[in-house]
């Protein structure tokens, strides 16, 4: 990627957060839906940077059973664990949508982040507020009704006015069964808040009222 191109994709949220022109190394690549942009158990090559899209981070155990970590909404960053050193190999993150991401290969910019004083302040932030949403998250999944989180979940993985998500994955993640799950779906129709439109699709008919719900997920 030349230094023109870099400069006219790279958003400016993504370059403002360096101290150092990253575009003679940035790489920008979009990855179809389904497709993985980290595979699991390998090392990781690069810090990403989800400009559009979204994605879903898993972990497979020994039995083979596949638990959903965390879902990305863009625009965020992946592969931090990695390059501070805390976990060796990546998990696996795959595309939910179409993604673009903005790639550093950090065999070519190890050195140059480790020095970045800049950077690391955004990284230290970035990570006191994931731990930050983590803790609220197991908070809210102990003591707040499904409708709650459910409304809070759709309007953050929603595209738009649309939300597709797989039922039994979004189940698991949300710690309830999926009968549970397609009865609040059920009851959201029902109140004219969402429409049934196909299989695990539905239109967000009622933005205010699914954000109410959310919003009293958080204050209570």
């Amino acid at each position: 990627m030349n230094m023109k191109k870099a400069n006219e994709i790279i958003p400016s949220y993504v370059t403002n957060i360096f101290s150092f022109d990253i575009t003679p190394y940035a790489k920008w690549k979009e990855f179809k839906k389904n497709e993985l942009i980290c595979r699991e158990g390998d090392d990781l090559s690069d810090l990403v940077f989800l400009i559009k899209g979204n994605a879903k981070l898993f972990l497979t155990h020994e039995n083979g059973k596949v638990t959903i970590i965390d879902f990305f909404k863009s625009p965020t960053l992946f592969g931090e664990m990695e390059f501070m050193g805390a976990q060796k190999f990546t998990n696996g993150v795959i595309a939910l949508d179409k993604c673009v991401c903005i790639l550093l290969p950090l065999r070519e910019v190890s050195h140059l982040l480790r020095n970045d004083t800049k950077f690391l302040n955004y990284l230290c932030l970035f990570l006191c507020r994931k731990a930050l949403r983590n803790t609220s998250n197991y908070a809210t999944n102990q003591n707040y009704p499904l409708v709650n989180r459910l409304a809070n979940f759709i309007l953050l993985s929603a595209d738009g006015e649309i939300y597709n998500r797989k039922h039994t994955e979004v189940a698991e993640y949300l710690g309830v069964s999926y009968r549970h799950l397609l009865h609040v779906f059920a009851v959201l129709c029902e109140a004219d808040i969402l429409q049934h439109m196909d299989k695990k699709r539905y239109r967000i008919k009622d933005f205010s009222s699914l954000a109410t719900m959310a919003v009293n997920e958080n204050s209570l």
